[in-house]
């Protein structure tokens, strides 16, 4: 079998993959809610207490359904952000085995907020995606060069969302007042998405096919192809983080806004398996507003 049937098989293998993979719901083993307390000295609670001292003052002056008695901060929020969705599934009634995502955004006024969450939402789980490919690329694949071909290839790949269900949404128009005196007045919007398992499975696949129109190599394309199962498996259910790493991440990526990381440099940051450095190597300009909403939810801007 030549090198381009032995492909097509591998794509071919990557749908039928796609249409009857399943992976374990999430189980009582994963780690406890986002709001359980840190240990007193730890490096959560010295990271929380640095991210408290440090933040901007920030209150909340309105949000969604605050007349019908509805809390600033429903209590599934802070968690569902953080990669924690066991209180949402809760309160929907929804299966263990559903794939919940939420989609994150800021601005000035509620229409716009509204706009950039469902529009951006796509490019988030494109993100999430290429964070998992490049990581096991970095470490896969054998040289720097075939390494930033193939994370071009991955940046260029887009994702579609059909068949994914708008569960609902949520909104907290914020008053911030920086370190140099400065009042800025601005809408959070957060929109929760579902799909079944499947429907990610494909989801997954049709990005991985993306990825591999983009490469010439047919090396490098048989590797990324072969990556399916764990790829699916690792982005179907979000890693929960601590207050500390959420803050971490959000400091990284918004310090590689700022410096980019060069290329050369990118690969050994998602090769060494730190969360945080491998979302700063994953940034772009166009995640500007995203990381800032993050920001302004964790309360340092």
């Amino acid at each position: 079998m030549n090198k381009r049937k032995m492909f097509v098989v591998l794509l071919a293998a990557i749908l039928l993959a796609a249409g009857c993979a399943s992976s374990p719901a999430p189980t009582a083993s994963q780690p406890a809610s986002a709001y359980a307390q840190s240990e007193p000295g730890s490096q959560t609670a010295i990271a929380s207490e640095e991210a408290r001292r440090t933040a901007d003052q920030s209150r909340v002056l309105d949000w969604a359904n605050r007349g019908l008695g509805e809390d600033a901060s429903p209590v599934w929020l802070l968690p569902a952000i953080r990669g924690n969705f066991r209180i949402f599934k809760q309160d929907w009634q929804i299966g263990d085995d559903k794939v919940l995502k939420v989609g994150v955004s800021r601005a000035p006024a509620l229409n716009a907020a509204q706009t950039i969450a469902d529009v951006q939402y796509a490019a988030r789980l494109a993100n999430q995606l290429k964070q998992s490919v490049i990581t096991k690329a970095a470490i896969t694949l054998g040289d720097d060069d075939q390494f930033s071909i193939v994370n071009d290839a991955a940046t260029k790949a887009t994702v579609t969302i059909a068949g994914q269900e708008r569960l609902t949404d949520f909104w907290q128009l914020t008053e911030t007042v920086d370190k140099n005196g400065r009042t800025v007045t601005a809408y959070n919007y957060y929109v929760v998405y579902a799909c079944d398992p499947d429907v990610w499975s494909k989801l997954v696949a049709k990005y991985l096919l993306d990825v591999t129109g983009n490469l010439q190599d047919e090396k490098a394309k048989q590797t990324i192809a072969a990556m399916f199962n764990e790829i699916d498996a690792e982005t179907r259910y979000d890693r929960e983080r601590s207050e500390a790493e959420f803050i971490a991440e959000i400091r990284a990526q918004q310090a590689a806004l700022q410096s980019p990381i060069p290329p050369a440099a990118q690969r050994a940051a998602y090769r060494s398996g730190d969360p945080a450095r491998i979302a700063a190597a994953s940034v772009t300009p166009n995640d500007t507003d995203y990381i800032a909403a993050l920001a302004a939810i964790a309360g340092i801007e």
